[in-house]
């Protein structure tokens, strides 16, 4: 009982007590009539103001009861203030992210090509003595470099009842000597449409091993060319993209490009089927410098590749394409689009077949390594010209804190030829080069 309770049932017994009191008083006094009406109309009056008291107790008690089972109400905690950047807009008024990376690279060249990054279609033949009398001139060489950092902007546009993007990426990786700015990506989304320059449909960047080297291995592609792509959905974990892209520049029309995209269930990866169709055109000329033929032929490509997740550290992944009549797609097929045939007025298209495979492990949430292999087989190559390229690395990456990457690659590759002679008439001891590099790169994300 409450001390409030006890206060009010204390009160009450004492006005009864009074009130007996005072009428057995009364009656022994007098027997006065007026006098006991008097009596009797004070006692109804203390036992109203009793029932009254009562009365307020019970809905107070029934209000502190009330105010007892209502929930706790906790303080929101106040919206986070945005930062200046993520709050970025344009003159039009188009929310703008600003990503990137700078990156540092390192290379100790044992034996390979003139420059840093793979150029393992290129490298010394065994043997070959270069301008200078030196044999194999570009072995044991230092390069380093800063010119693979990259800068991006992505938009975002508020347009009601519409999705409209864009994007605008650069890096310094361009012209002959590779240190002008070079752009990248350059495109606008319009719903399910994309206009504008980025990475070939036909290519899988996805399904691709991690590497450190800037210019890829072998069996890579990673083509950027202006296109009209449309790309929508065929179900929760299908997709797909159709288009038509900028191919050779000798050649009439643009390549029609497809590729089809199924995710695995769970988030395990994903496997992707592509195709290209163009029309090949060659400009034959007739001695003179003068043009006198086109020839033309259905050059044509497919390709599959996967990316599968074991387990939460396992991760494979496979990718092989085969093409005909093209040499921009992909990567180290340059000048591998066609021969004259025996007339000399006519042409026959190359083809090759393109494969890499390789494997992921995160051996813990800073460390993780990739081992790989990636091989290109040239059908029927002219004489002089790359009859395959096959290419094997091995790294490790390291990520103290999530935006730094510091990373270590062994790379060892072999190009043949056949029947080669090289510009100052000499032939080497065997047609086969080789490509042995140790590669150092630290990369801050941004």
């Amino acid at each position: 009982m409450s001390q409030f309770q006890g206060r009010q049932l204390f009160q009450k017994s004492l006005a009864i007590a009074v009130v007996t009191l005072m009428m057995g008083s009364a009656h022994a006094a007098s027997s006065d009539k007026e006098e006991l009406q008097k009596l009797r109309e004070e006692v109804q009056a203390l036992k109203n103001m009793i029932q009254q008291q009562q009365q307020v107790q019970q809905q107070q008690q029934v209000q502190i009861e009330q105010v007892r089972t209502l929930p706790v109400q906790v303080a929101a905690a106040p919206a986070p203030t945005p930062s200046a950047l993520s709050t970025l807009k344009s003159k039009a008024g188009a929310n703008v992210n600003i990503y990137g990376f700078v990156r540092a690279d390192a290379e100790y060249k044992f034996k390979g090509g003139n420059g840093q990054f793979n150029r393992v279609d290129k490298v010394d033949l065994n043997g070959v003595v270069g301008p200078n009398g030196v044999v194999n001139p570009n072995s044991d060489r230092f390069a380093s470099t800063l010119n693979a950092s990259r800068l991006g902007l992505e938009f975002v546009a508020p347009v009601q009842g519409a999705d409209v993007g864009g994007k605008l990426e650069i890096d310094v990786r361009g012209g002959s000597n590779s240190d002008t700015v070079r752009l990248r990506h350059a495109y606008l989304t319009y719903n399910n449409w994309l206009v504008g320059q980025t990475t070939s449909s036909f290519l899988s960047l996805e399904t691709q091993p991690e590497v450190i080297d800037f210019n890829t291995p072998v069996g890579h592609g990673a083509f950027r060319t202006p296109m009209v792509r449309y790309s929508d959905k065929l179900g929760a974990n299908t997709s797909f993209a159709v288009g038509l892209e900028q191919g050779r520049a000798d050649n009439r029309l643009p390549t029609a490009t497809a590729k089809l995209s199924q995710n695995y269930a769970d988030g395990k990866g994903v496997v992707t089927g592509r195709a290209m169709l163009q029309e090949t055109r060659v400009r034959l000329e007739d001695g003179k410098g003068k043009e006198y033929n086109d020839e033309t032929e259905l050059g044509w490509g497919v390709g599959v590749g996967t990316k599968f997740k074991l387990n939460d550290k396992l991760t494979l992944t496979a990718d092989y394409s085969h093409v005909k009549g093209d040499d921009k797609l992909i990567f180290f097929t340059d000048g591998m689009t066609y021969k004259t045939d025996k007339s000399g007025k006519g042409i026959d298209l190359l083809a090759y077949d393109s494969m890499i495979i390789g494997a992921g492990y995160k051996i813990n949430p800073q460390w993780r390594t990739n081992i790989a292999y990636g091989a290109i087989l040239f059908d029927n190559s002219p004489d002089g010209k790359n009859k395959s390229l096959q290419q094997g690395w091995a790294n490790v990456l390291y990520n103290p804190v999530k935006p730094v990457t510091f990373g270590l690659e062994y790379v060892y590759g072999e190009r043949e030829v056949d029947q080669y002679k090289d510009d100052y008439n000499v032939q080497p001891t065997d047609r086969v080069g080789r490509d042995s590099r140790l590669s150092l790169m630290a990369k801050y994300d941004f």
